[in-house]
């Protein structure tokens, strides 16, 4: 798969998982953020903390852990099938 392919992919997931129940096209800057910090980040451990930071900045809601994880983990499948093409 290539990047933008998988990009694309990650962008439909996070805003598929639509965690606050707003809307999938509620979301503008959120799956962005959330795609940059999949690429800095190490573990899906930590892109999960950083899923939960950037809803919170945004929404002013913490959603909990576990739910972060579980999109973290699908877009850390996706990068990794992803990088392995380059």
């Amino acid at each position: 798969m290539k990047d933008s392919q998988a990009v694309e992919e990650m962008i439909q997931l996070i805003k598929a998982w639509d965690p606050f129940q707003y809307g999938e096209d509620f979301y503008e800057t959120e799956p962005a953020d959330v795609i940059s910090a999949l690429y800095d980040a190490e573990d899906p451990l930590s892109l999960a903390k950083d899923i939960q930071a950037i809803y919170h900045h945004s929404f002013e809601q913490l959603l909990p852990l576990e739910s972060c994880q579980h999109i973290a983990n699908q877009l850390f499948v996706i990068r990794d099938s992803s990088s392995c093409t380059r």
